[in-house]
């Protein structure tokens, strides 16, 4: 409930006087230097003395932070004077209860001083102060509008405190505006910061608030669970204002969950413990009229009314805020409970406008409940059942809205930021996700990781395969390479022996025979010669360039063949490196010998078009053609493999477009 959770969060504002009481000496000594001292010196000194005096009986505290903001600005010391400006803040917010006070003098600071302050720190603490002001005032879009520029200073120091009490008042706005996964995600966001800045009273805060989050969503065994460790840590440090909070959060929760009796035994340790705090004058007056509320509810009368007694002799019981809210609530329901109706009427309307203002609509539930019960007494039916039917509207309203925060939490949060502070922090050991949510996730997972696993299976397995039957593939163009080779080799002994030895041995005897038929012998023996070297080397290629060679190939299948050939070349001599050319020689050549081996072709033509990185060459005949797709016999011979591994050589790659009986096309893009 906010109530409980503004007192606790007021800690933040009043642990500034959590400090050791000065004493008398240092305080004169202190004082005779801002005597006798000027200038940016005296400025020093009124800092000190000003920082120390926060607690100290009869001083007068705001007119010395006064005196050291104004003499400050005058010294161009704007850090100093934004410092106790904050500190005046907090005076009026815890000491005096005046927010409108403290309001007025946020204000007047931001709109004439702060863009004199340069220390990223004091800018930090300024605004974080604006925050927490006008949470106090229930004003949440301006404090998130402060807690927000408050953390862009704090995150450019090493203010680990700092940036932990954002994060937590960035908890808390959002807690009061019904965003509770966001509320939850900033609290637990702040707890990393204090373990570093070693703020174990900030974690127990922390923690003190998740519990009552938890207790008011219906977490209870959440709830439990954090109060357990809030409470360990709270005894270990001995901090009685905290442990008295943990007490009186959950005697709320109890009065929710209908254990009275229990609550009145969590009252008393709160009491105790509010007694040897510091702070009690401050939290007391709620905690006693907790305890009237309690005794009141369970029609105690006579301890009802001695806690009554308790809380009139109170200083701050009717301080503004929530002070004020459970001084109402406890008069109201003592009066109900004594039988004095009347009064009890007047002191629930009292009670009633009072949470309309503030527009806290819990309150406003248990106020209509209350009216409508006290005017069913009083015998005004009519009226009884106006409240009656508000509380219920009101009820089904924050019920509703309750439902929808714990769906969010369970959806969001606990599959999120629970789980991710849990990795940072490596220590929470809270889980909410049922047990179908985990199995779920669980299923997920594994089942992610064995299509992952099956998917590299098959990816290498594939990559296997692929790799055995690349180096089949060459392996046999390997032993298809040396069967050409020496298919070569024995073509080539044949032409020596049939040819030239045949010639050399008919020119011997010629010479002995009939010396006339001699030059004719030796002129063909020197052609073969010639024809066989050619095939080894093209002579042209060296002589006339790539072009010419070409050209010439195109001529010498004209006047040996049937097949008509016709070309259209352009220019690419120097193109290619010389070392490369005799490779696209090669290539036509191949190609020309399948045209007349295989084709059955009467036509041919060669295209060869030069661009500025790239030459295109087209060869096509109107034979018989092939499926190259069905014929694997096609796609496994060596001549096309040996085509296809020297245009790879060139760096270019070769296709095939060929029907049966409506011939082949075969173009061959290489690059420079």
């Amino acid at each position: 409930m906010k109530n409980a959770l503004i007192t606790i969060f007021l800690i933040c504002s009043l642990s500034v006087f959590a400090q050791e009481i000065p004493s008398k000496e240092l305080i004169e000594e202190l004082e005779f230097k801002i005597e006798n001292t000027s200038n940016k010196e005296r400025v020093i000194w009124l800092d000190s003395l000003t920082t120390i005096v926060w607690r100290k009986e009869g001083y007068n505290f705001d007119s010395l932070a006064i005196e050291t903001i104004n003499y400050a600005l005058e010294q161009d010391t704007a850090d100093v004077a934004a410092y106790h400006v904050v500190n005046r803040m907090y005076y009026y917010t815890g000491a005096k209860g005046d927010l409108k006070a403290s309001d007025r003098i946020f204000l007047d600071f931001e709109t004439h001083h702060i863009s004199k302050v340069n220390n990223p720190r004091r800018l930090s603490n300024f605004y974080k102060a604006g925050g927490l002001q006008y949470y106090n005032m229930d004003e949440y879009d301006k404090a998130m509008h402060y807690y927000e520029k408050a953390l862009l200073s704090a995150i450019k120091t090493t203010d680990s405190q700092a940036i932990g009490e954002i994060y937590m008042g960035k908890g808390m706005v959002f807690y009061n505006q019904g965003k509770l996964m966001e509320s939850s995600q900033n609290l637990q966001k702040s707890i990393p910061y204090f373990k570093a800045s070693g703020g174990i009273n900030a974690i127990i805060n922390v923690k003190n608030i998740m519990t009552s989050l938890y207790s008011e969503n219906g977490f209870y065994e959440e709830a439990a669970k954090e109060r357990e460790e809030v409470l360990l840590l709270a005894k270990k440090e001995e901090h009685h204002l905290f442990l008295s909070q943990i007490y009186f959060n959950y005697s709320v929760e109890l009065r929710t969950r209908g254990k009275l009796k229990e609550r009145v035994k969590y009252l008393d340790l709160t009491l105790e413990e509010v007694e040897q705090s510091r702070y009690k004058k401050y939290y007391k007056p709620i905690y006693l009229a907790g305890m009237v509320i309690a005794k009141a509810e369970l029609n105690e009368i006579t301890e009802a009314e001695k806690y009554w007694d308790l809380l009139e002799n109170e200083e701050r019981k009717n301080a503004p805020g929530e002070t004020t809210a459970f001084y109402k609530e406890a008069k109201m329901t003592l009066a109900n409970a004594k039988g004095n109706y009347k009064e009890a009427l007047i002191y629930g309307k009292d009670y009633y406008n009072y949470k309309k203002e503030i527009e806290q609509f819990d309150g406003l539930e248990n106020a209509e409940q209350f009216l409508a019960k006290v005017y069913t007494v009083l015998g005004d039916d009519k009226k009884a059942n106006i409240h009656l039917l508000n509380y219920q509207r009101l009820n089904d309203s924050i019920t509703g809205l309750k439902k929808a925060k714990v769906l969010s939490y369970y959806q969001t949060l606990y599959e999120t930021e629970k789980r991710d502070i849990k990795i940072v922090e490596q220590q929470s050991e809270i889980s909410l996700l049922d047990a179908q949510n985990k199995i779920k996730n669980q299923r997920m997972l594994f089942g992610g990781l064995g299509l992952l696993l099956l998917f590299i299976i098959i990816f290498t397995y594939r990559t296997l395969q692929f790799s055995k039957k690349k180096e089949q593939l060459q392996q046999q163009f390997s032993r298809d390479l040396l069967q050409e080779q020496e298919k070569e080799r024995k073509r080539f002994s044949k032409e020596l022996h049939d040819g030239v030895g045949q010639n050399l041995l008919l020119i011997k005897n010629s010479l002995s025979l009939n010396p006339d038929k001699a030059p004719g012998l030796v002129d063909k023996t020197i052609e073969d010669i010639r024809s066989i070297s050619r095939n080894l080397h093209p002579i042209q290629l060296e002589k006339f360039g790539l072009t010419k060679a070409i050209e010439n190939i195109v001529e010498d299948l004209n006047d040996l063949t049937t097949i008509f050939f016709s070309d259209e070349i352009e220019n690419i001599d120097n193109f290619f490196p010389k070392e490369k050319e005799i490779y696209l020689y090669r290539i036509v050549q191949e190609c020309f010998n399948n045209i007349m081996k295989h084709s059955g072709a009467t036509a041919a033509k060669i295209d060869i078009k030069k661009e500025e990185n790239r030459v295109t060459i087209t060869i096509q005949d109107n034979g018989s053609g092939f499926n190259f797709e069905k014929n694997n016999e096609k796609q496994k011979s060596f001549g096309l493999k040996s085509l296809q591994e020297r245009v790879a050589f060139l760096k270019g790659n070769i296709s095939f477009d060929s029907q049966e009986n409506k011939g082949t096309l075969i173009t061959i893009i290489s690059y420079r």
